[in-house]
């Protein structure tokens, strides 16, 4: 009977939909911030109005379909918390308070609540995910495909271009995959591998001389049936947004396709993007022939193709209405999936797990760049959060932090596609205060303070000359940031690059992450109350005492130091 009654509801539903109005009888199954969502995927909303007579019948089906409710996204999620209490990992710990007051407290999960939690997971988040490998080996074209078994993944392509008068771009397009469940577990719920994704499309576009336009992120679950990916021709598709090749067995030309919503000033503006690319140089394994890092099963598994050429004629954007053709642009792109890295997670080798419990935690977040010079070589750049640098992250104060210096780690690529790894330095020495929000209504603004500049110095042998010294600069002024669907904020622009004569050699991009604490925000998303309960279930616990000990007396023995010392050096 319960299965005939829930055909009939759904055949009610639909019936609805075609004599009613869809939006309405969707408020009914969805909650407000879903609904907004799916239609802004789909195109259809319009200065605060959504067209939902414009909905199909089979999405309507999608929609009201058991998965794609928000009753059946909270079973899963409290069904995960449940196992991973049941099953807690060796060595790691104890979250049992954190996940009984989850329990307690989610009771009403939709697709982008159920991810917003995910985020406050403990170490032992990433059980149950593929595993990333001490070496990459990566198959090409095979691995331009979204990796639906690991944590987490994204399509990322960064580039700069120009118009008919001259006029430059910044633009940003990223797809970026979670998988809310492990595999196994999405099996045991019916699920397929798409069904398990959450999906946010990230897009901005910077104006020179204008300002950073920066939609909303959009983010729908796999289960309304809007996310779409085939292999060949390569198809990625979020809604009505795309990334796909333009013939079949090539993965370029590609097609950017993708439309969004800056509300971060008084008048909402509509950005949109319609352009084509073509790889000039061969893709580029980062790290040890595509992992980097790698420790433990945790990490991330990464190439790049760091020069794709805009084709002009039909590679255009629109900001506010006013459509701009573009007739130059390069375009970056980075292909990246990880095991244990949102949120950090346990290396699934029990020798490494017990190492890492003698060390304390480092901060979260990293710089990253790419810069495209004027004869035709790359780099690929970053810097990783450290414990000496603290004093320069979560900055809110009246005055701006000083000077920061960091270690930086670079992958230059040659005229002929070849690549040598560098490392040197990163200066910091202007910063620019984080004052709008693309949805101030959903993600709050922090104030927080931003690098806004950067000096960069590479020393030793074989140092290219055109990277020994240089600097970069957004190519807007008032901060380029946004925020993941999540409540993360971070900052990402186009930039231009100078030689220290103040000459522009090239273009480029720079991504600055984890400089803001958004917890509250975070658990306003997800509907979490900030009281003395959530507190207590988020601060970090301590590994046991007996735990410690076994680990101690572990690591004292001499042949299991020498077994240490053997797997560190594989590592390198």
């Amino acid at each position: 009977m319960k299965k005939i009654s829930l055909f009939l509801c759904v055949l009610m539903t639909i019936t609805g939909f075609m004599l009613g109005n869809p939006e309405t009888e969707l408020s009914e199954y969805l909650d407000h911030e879903t609904i907004d969502n799916i239609m802004r995927s789909l195109w259809l909303y319009r200065g605060g109005n959504y067209l939902s007579e414009e909905l199909s019948e089979e999405i309507i089906t999608n929609l009201l379909s058991a998965k794609n409710q928000n009753e059946s996204y909270t079973q899963r999620m409290q069904h995960r918390l449940t196992w991973m209490m049941n099953n807690p990992d060796y060595f790691t710990p104890d979250y049992t308070q954190r996940y009984t007051t989850f329990l307690d407290y989610a009771t009403s999960l939709s697709p982008q609540k159920a991810y917003v939690l995910t985020q406050f997971l403990g170490l032992d988040s990433n059980k149950g995910y593929e595993e990333v490998p001490r070496v990459g080996y990566l198959y090409i074209p095979k691995d331009h495909a979204p990796q639906f078994g690991f944590q987490v993944g994204w399509h990322f392509f960064v580039g700069n271009c120009v118009d008919e008068e001259g006029n430059e771009y910044g633009i940003q397009l990223m797809f970026w995959r979670y998988s809310l469940l492990p595999s196994q577990m999405a099996r045991y719920f019916d699920l397929t591998d798409i069904e398990n994704q959450v999906i946010e499309m990230h897009f901005a576009i910077s104006r020179a001389g204008d300002r950073h336009y920066r939609s909303k992120p959009i983010v729908v679950g796999g289960t309304t049936g809007l996310v779409e990916f085939k292999s060949n021709p390569f198809t990625y598709v979020m809604g009505n947004n795309a990334i796909f090749a333009l013939q079949e067995d090539d993965f370029t030309p590609l097609r950017l396709s993708a439309k969004g919503w800056d509300k971060s000033h008084e008048h909402e503006v509509e950005i949109e993007i319609g352009i084509t690319i073509e790889q000039m140089k061969k893709v580029v394994l980062n790290g040890n022939q595509g992992a980097l890092p790698s420790v433990g099963g945790v990490g991330t598994l990464y190439y790049s193709i760091t020069n794709l050429k805009m084709i002009p004629g039909d590679s255009y954007l629109v900001i506010d209405g006013e459509k701009i053709d573009l007739v130059e642009g390069k375009f970056w792109f980075d292909h990246q999936w990880a095991n244990g890295l949102s949120p950090e997670g346990n290396p699934r080798d029990l020798l490494v797990r017990m190492v890492k419990t003698q060390s304390g935690p480092e901060p979260s977040g990293w710089d990253w760049f790419m810069v495209q010079f004027d004869n035709e070589t790359e780099i690929g750049m970053s810097a990783m959060h450290t414990l000496e640098n603290t004093p320069f992250y979560f900055q809110t104060g009246i005055n701006a932090p000083g000077v920061m210096t960091a270690a930086v780690t670079g992958i230059f690529v040659d005229e002929e596609g070849n690549s040598t790894d560098q490392n040197g330095v990163m200066i910091v020495s202007e910063w620019v205060k984080s004052i709008y929000s693309p949805y101030p209504e959903l993600y709050w603004v922090t104030d927080t303070w931003y690098p806004n500049s950067w000096e960069f110095r590479f020393e030793g042998e074989g140092v290219p000359e055109n990277i020994k010294h240089f600097f970069l600069k957004p190519i807007v002024e008032g901060g380029q940031s946004g925020f993941f669907a999540a409540g993360a904020q971070y900052s990402e622009g186009g930039v231009d690059t100078f030689d220290s004569a103040g000459n522009i050699i090239g273009k480029g991009f720079a991504e600055s992450v984890s400089y803001a604490n958004t917890i509250e925000n975070m658990l306003a998303i997800v509907g979490l109350p900030n009281n003395e309960d959530i507190r207590q279930a988020l601060e970090e616990p301590s590994i046991s005492g007996f735990d410690s000990l076994i680990v101690d007396l572990y690591l004292a023995w001499p042949e299991n130091q020498k077994k240490l010392m053997k797997l560190l050096s594989d590592m390198q």
